[in-house]
């Protein structure tokens, strides 16, 4: 890990003692296409919370009756994906061997491979609802297999895919979205059909992780791989209602590109689905 950060998630507790819940933040983006700077997601999401209030008017409650540490940043520059994917599991499974649930700050959408692999490493099978505007289920991608367009296809490897659960997908290729329909897994683009497969994990444990492309570009555009048709922030606060009764032991939030977006709204509404999140599923 990075030494401690000059600024930490907002009302992130100062040490790890009694928090079940850290984050922890992914700064790699080595494995993206198109347009790249997911690896100053983490930093920036910590600096928009900064002008954020700790309490949410949605959900009435606080960060601040949270316990929670921010773990700071994961050592990830100049490794190649398959170093990072190492160094990411590792992590995952030391904590999840010690009882800690970790919210990851991406990156691209290629460091969820390595959280799972800890999880899985560590003796946990989790359901895994996948959150994103493309398919990511190639065999590979510009001469590898560890890409933010194959990381869901590796984890239905690793887990099976009935445990990979796809929502919001409205890019890919022909081939990608029937083998996806092949295998049930794909949930299509409608609100209802996302609440609906939700309550069917209640004995399940989830790993939920939050490309950021899956918003509509007109609230989110600082990603690398913007898609127009996505998710609203007031539907996104709807579908964690649906959310909060799960075990959720992971979860993670992927993909902002701060540098595509001069305004700066992007970051402050990454952080402001971090706080709901946090709110959601830390108990």
């Amino acid at each position: 890990m990075t030494d401690p950060l000059p600024l930490p998630f907002l009302a992130s507790r100062e040490t790890p003692e009694a928090c079940r819940w850290q984050i922890v933040g992914l700064p790699y983006d080595e494995a993206s296409s198109f347009r790249r700077g997911a690896q100053f997601g983490p930093q920036e999401i910590r600096l928009a919370s900064d002008s954020i209030e700790s309490y949410s008017p949605y959900l009435d409650r606080d960060l601040e009756e949270l316990r929670f540490h921010d773990a700071g940043d994961l050592e990830l520059a100049g490794k190649n994906p398959e170093a990072a994917i190492a160094a990411i599991r590792s992590l995952y499974a030391e904590k999840y061997r010690h009882q800690v649930s970790l919210l990851g700050l991406g990156g691209d959408h290629t460091v969820t491979a390595g959280a799972i692999q800890g999880l899985v490493e560590a003796g946990l099978r989790p359901k895994i609802l996948y959150l994103d505007a493309h398919m990511d289920v190639r065999g590979e991608y510009t001469g590898g297999i560890y890409s933010h367009a194959c990381v869901a296809r590796r984890l239905a490897e690793q887990l099976g895919a009935d445990r990979l659960l796809l929502w919001g997908i409205r890019s890919g290729e022909r081939s990608e979205f029937e083998w996806a329909r092949s295998e049930g897994i794909l949930l299509g683009r409608e609100i209802s059909s996302l609440k609906k497969a939700i309550r069917g994990l209640d004995e399940e444990p989830v790993y939920l992780t939050i490309d950021l492309d899956v918003f509509d570009p007109a609230e989110l555009p600082g990603v690398g791989n913007p898609e127009p048709g996505g998710l609203k922030f007031s539907e996104f606060l709807a579908v964690l209602e649906e959310i909060a009764p799960l075990n959720v032991v992971g979860a993670d939030v992927v993909e902002l590109a701060p540098v595509w977006d001069i305004s700066g709204r992007s970051s402050v509404m990454a952080a402001e689905i971090v706080r709901e999140l946090l709110l959601t599923i830390v108990k």
